[in-house]
């Protein structure tokens, strides 16, 4: 049976939703011998000891693009006109197209930086613009390809949009390879797509300018200036898990969504990064490798269970990224509300008001402190140590158990409470609190103590919250909230900007648009005693984020279901 020369009977390339750079292609072959099916892993690939008769991939791109281009900020649609500064200055091509005049007006920012960066190039020789044919070129009714992978599997690159890609599966014996047995097959995919533009978003001041020196107070490398950036990622399981049939797979598909959110995050420049919903193996293999090249140092606490999924056990947690030439880390705190359900488990003398709490609270959400200290520029001989505490957490998201909610915002701020009484530092608290402006745990965090009308709202099935002191000592505000304040002479946009704030709580419109849901539920707060915010990263209108009416997040442009919020702050006091 060994010796039967095996013969595909289904070769399919799943690229219904279109072909898009970074997203990997893998073809699905059915294969058998002679009338009996077999699974692909019972032929060796090329280049295995084993198997008589053994598979060859080739992967190849076609020499001539087809058809018209796409656009760079909308790759579903087709262009329409170029940047001809681009064209002029040599501009990778794919960056110069749009589908609408409007599309290029607004992304012209992007451009203006496109031409800087390639005036500062050095003078290329003249070419025709074609791609370079190599020596592994496969010729088929005298269209010419080139090949670009030897591996079932190929993520299509930036030279390779535009054009069409080929794929060919070969049956090859062992001891012959190059001997001709007739048996190949392939399949040609549509043109590569390019990846979108990250989303376009600037920092907007909410401070004047000195009066007397006339300096910026914001946007300035400074030793006392630094930036926060909060951002749910949506770890990839549960993009599966819930978006699977709302969203094409390729907007889904881990190795788009990852690059996509990797260029989002690196255009903000933050110093200090909290990050939720980051999946545990995706930190080892891609986080903590692809923000160290960028100079950030990692810390990282996982959820306290696992899930089974792709052939492993994974689970999400949060991690914190700072800018090695900004921050060293003096102390790292992991918070598991799990272990603090138990514990106050045991102060029921109730055993089955213990069983009770245990159902109620054992949620497995986690929150990561860490006491970091700047890295100073000035003389060794200013002695000065300045400290900074950050909280990044990921509160539990069921809408149902908003006494959960509140009880871990609580557990939260007390831990943050010991640390303050050790040490009066400036301190942050970021993260998916997955609580909108007005709830019992937003109330708490703002106003030090809930508010009457939340705890009226608030479900306590176990009567456990009303037996709690219900405040903190911390003074907290939101770095959003500072928006409304904001005179509008510091800058034209602030007043767009006022205009996407709730307008009682003083808290974005919104910060999740996924599915059927629109609102806020991230926050980066801060102590009024020691920081004060001077920017924030403008918030989006609903229309800037959706390209179509029914679309919501994630999408071709926006790859999580949430949105960044960055925020800029300054020392109010020196610090020692």
């Amino acid at each position: 049976m060994a010796n039967i020369i095996p013969t595909c009977s289904l070769l399919r390339l799943p690229t219904g939703d279109g072909v898009f750079c970074g997203v990997g292609l893998e073809p699905y072959i059915m294969l058998r011998r002679g009338e009996q099916p077999i699974i692909c892993d019972d032929v060796p690939e090329e280049g295995s000891s084993d198997g008589f008769y053994q598979q060859r991939h080739r992967w190849y791109r076609h020499a001539i693009p087809r058809g018209g281009t796409f656009c760079s900020v909308h790759p579903e649609k087709e262009a329409t006109l170029q940047c001809m500064v681009c064209a002029r200055l040599r501009v990778a091509a794919h960056l110069s197209y749009h589908c609408s005049p409007e599309c290029l007006k607004s992304h012209w920012h992007l451009h203006r930086d496109y031409h800087k960066q390639q005036q500062a190039l050095p003078d290329l020789p003249d070419s025709d613009g074609r791609p370079c044919i190599n020596k592994n070129n496969s010729v088929t009714n005298v269209e010419t390809y080139v090949e670009v992978g030897r591996t079932r599997g190929y993520i299509p690159t930036q030279d390779d949009i535009g054009y069409q890609l080929k794929y060919e599966l070969t049956f090859i014996e062992r001891q012959r390879p190059f001997h001709d047995l007739g048996r190949t097959q392939s399949a040609v995919t549509e043109r590569v797509r390019p990846i979108p533009t990250p989303p376009a978003r600037q920092m907007i001041p909410v401070v004047a300018a000195d009066p007397a020196t006339k300096a910026l107070p914001w946007g300035q490398s400074s030793p006392n200036r630094f930036t926060v950036l909060s951002y749910n990622l949506l770890a990839d399981l549960y993009a599966k898990a819930d978006f699977a049939k709302t969203c094409s797979p390729w907007l889904l598909h881990w190795n788009y969504r990852k690059r996509n959110l990797l260029r989002e995050i690196l255009n903000y420049k933050a110093d200090i990064l909290c990050l939720q919903e980051v999946q545990s193996d995706h930190f080892l293999d891609f986080w903590a490798v692809e923000l160290q090249k960028a100079g950030y140092v990692a810390i990282y606490k996982k959820k306290t269970s696992e899930v089974f999924v792709d052939n492993k056990f994974a689970i999400d947690g949060c991690a914190t990224f700072f800018r090695r030439d900004r921050f060293q880390l003096v102390k790292k705190y992991e918070v598991e509300f799990n272990k603090a359900a138990m514990s106050l488990a045991e102060s029921f003398t109730n055993n089955n008001q213990k069983k009770q709490a245990l159902n109620r609270l054992l949620k497995d959400n986690v929150a990561l402190i860490a006491v970091l200290e700047a890295v100073e520029a000035g003389p060794p001989e200013a002695n000065r140590r300045t400290l900074i505490c950050v909280a990044n957490t990921h509160i539990h998201a069921n809408k149902e158990l908003s006494d959960v909610k509140l009880w871990q915002v609580h557990t939260l701020l007390k831990g943050l409470e010991k640390i303050a009484a050790s040490a009066d530092i400036p301190m942050l608290v970021a993260g998916d609190f997955n609580s909108e402006p007005g709830s019992a745990a937003h109330s708490l965090l703002v106003k030090r103590r809930v508010d009457e009308s939340c705890m009226q709202a608030t479900i306590d099935p176990l009567g456990f919250l009303k037996e709690q002191k219900l405040t903190h000592s911390l003074e907290l505000a939101s770095a959003y909230s500072s928006l409304a304040d904001a005179p509008l002479s510091v800058d034209p946009r602030v007043a767009k900007q006022k205009a996407r704030l709730d307008p009682t709580h003083k808290e974005p419109l919104f910060t999740n648009l996924a599915n059927n849901y629109k609102g806020t539920l991230d926050y980066i707060l801060y102590t009024t005693k020691f920081l004060q915010p001077t920017a924030v990263l403008e918030l989006p209108m609903e229309q800037d984020i959706l390209a179509h009416e029914k679309e919501h997040l994630p999408n071709a442009q926006y790859s999580s279901d949430h949105v960044a919020l960055v925020a800029e702050f300054t020392y109010t006091r020196p610090l020692s």
